[in-house]
């Protein structure tokens, strides 16, 4: 037996036919932006600026030490021109004298000579290269005649103590 079976129009036979397409959405635009953006590009532009300020205040705030290690690197040139040990001592302490009382009290650094001088030095930048290694010479420099000098040492030792002293911290 047969079975009637209707006979549909193509249309009808296939349901996916009759689906419509998708319809999209307009894209969302990027401008105007929510005011949560905006807070937060204020808050990024201010971070940028204070970030930017306080580099630029660190950066002038250590303009002495730049303009010390220029000048240390003039003594290593002059020495290197005309070897005078005393003459290099000499100069070599009072750069460190200069630094020192631009980053120091006056009335804790002016007075020092000697083995105190070098002990300060050596506290400053956290080292004892000053009172037991090349930094003798500063003592020796004061009172002998032709000292005996490691100029690469000290020279080396100069820009470390530059580069690194920190501020001491008050006894009271």
């Amino acid at each position: 037996m047969a079975q009637n079976v209707p006979v549909l129009p193509p249309q009808q036979n296939d349901p996916l036919a009759q689906l419509r397409d998708i319809h999209v959405p307009a894209p969302i635009d990027m401008w105007p932006l929510a005011p949560g953006w905006w807070i937060l590009v204020a808050f990024a532009v201010l971070l940028v600026v204070a970030i930017l300020g306080w580099l630029y205040a660190r950066w002038r705030r250590n303009q002495y030490r730049r303009d010390a290690l220029a000048e240390l690197d003039r003594l290593r040139t002059r020495y290197e021109s005309a070897p005078d040990n005393v003459a290099y001592i000499a100069d070599y302490s009072t750069l460190l004298k200069r630094v020192a009382l631009r980053s120091y009290r006056r009335d804790a650094v002016a007075s020092l000579s000697g083995e105190s001088w070098v002990q300060f030095l050596d506290h400053a930048a956290r080292t004892d290269e000053f009172s037991m290694g090349a930094g003798q010479a500063l003592i020796a420099g004061s009172y002998e005649r032709e000292p005996e000098v490691d100029v690469d040492r000290l020279h080396e030792l100069g820009r470390y103590w530059i580069r690194e002293h920190r501020k001491l911290e008050q006894t009271a």
